[in-house]
């Protein structure tokens, strides 16, 4: 529990420097989508890379990467249909509901969640667990998750299943290829890799901080949407995820614990930062897109802590 404190606060520190940077007019609207495609394009495919190139292949891995890769697609379809329930009480219209179901279904688990869970499982193991999950997570978004997005836009977006070939799948691609071989890479070359992808972290809590900034604090206020929202993505998608391993356990399925770590706190992540922009580009309602960011990513200072003591509790 200290662990996680520290690093919310960690991460809070640096999301404040992106909305000072925002403040001082440091980052506007153009830079900000600029960094975002360095993060994307450089820093997060050379993260993944060097961390699954720079670990040894133990039976330990092996073991729990189907248990993690099957925990991402259950979760996305559980917060759809929590998402499609809550958005019929609040009597949302199509545009509105689209939205509601993609943010309630995907999480912001490479900006929040990779971090967070490399503080946790320290070594590079959190983050291979927190990558097999995106590879699932991912999976689903840039293709269930754009259907449902055009469903409710008006201007179909260009966006596809070919956007699942990007740097970032390619490094995961090339890195399980030097796990799986146990191929070395010399110091003078993987330790600059290494550093420049470590700066995801920080350039990624900037970026949050940039788009928080932005945000009107007194629409937030009444904005019933968000805070339904947030139960949903917060709260009882990670619950029944965490029953179904719970389930498993009575059944006498010993889960890894690291497994049920990563899946859980990663199903419990705010909402997922990408879709904002998407929103944008199809001409969906984005300003309540960052209000979803905004209170999800607020509340979670206070769920991410308790959805990781209820995990000790039970396993």
């Amino acid at each position: 529990m200290e662990t996680i404190f520290e690093q919310i606060l960690i991460l809070a520190i640096m999301t404040l420097v992106g909305v000072v940077a925002y403040k001082l007019k440091a980052i506007n609207k153009e830079n900000a989508n600029g960094l975002v495609k360095v993060i994307i394009k450089v820093t997060l495919p050379l993260l993944i890379f060097t961390t699954f190139a720079g670990t040894e292949l133990t039976d330990e891995i092996i073991i729990n990467f189907p248990y993690v890769f099957a925990a991402s697609f259950f979760v996305v379809i559980v917060l759809f249909f929590l998402s499609k329930i809550t958005a019929k009480a609040l009597k949302l219209d199509a545009e509105n509901t689209a939205l509601h179901n993609a943010h309630t279904m995907f999480g912001n688990i490479v900006f929040l969640g990779f971090p967070l869970l490399d503080a946790l499982l320290p070594g590079g193991e959190g983050l291979i667990y927190a990558t097999i999950f995106q590879l699932g997570h991912d999976t689903l978004m840039w293709t269930w998750g754009i259907f449902i997005l055009n469903k409710g836009s008006q201007k179909k977006s260009t966006q596809n299943w070919k956007h699942l070939i990007n740097p970032t799948t390619i490094s995961l691609i090339i890195g399980l290829i030097f796990l799986s071989i146990n191929i070395k890479i010399p110091d003078l070359i993987f330790s600059p890799l290494s550093k420049i992808g470590h700066t995801t972290i920080y350039l990624s809590m900037i970026y949050v901080g940039s788009v928080l900034a932005a945000v009107s604090l007194k629409s937030l206020i009444s904005n019933l949407r968000s805070y339904i929202l947030s139960l949903n993505k917060l709260i009882f998608g990670a619950l029944i995820l965490l029953g179904a391993f719970y389930i498993l356990k009575l059944a006498g399925i010993d889960v890894p614990k690291k497994a049920v770590i990563v899946s859980v706190m990663q199903a419990a992540m705010p909402c997922m930062i990408v879709i904002s922009v998407l929103a944008q580009e199809m001409g969906l309602n984005s300003k309540q897109a960052v209000e979803n960011i905004f209170v999800t990513s607020v509340l979670s200072i206070g769920s991410l802590p308790l959805i990781y003591w209820l995990i000790g509790l039970i396993f």
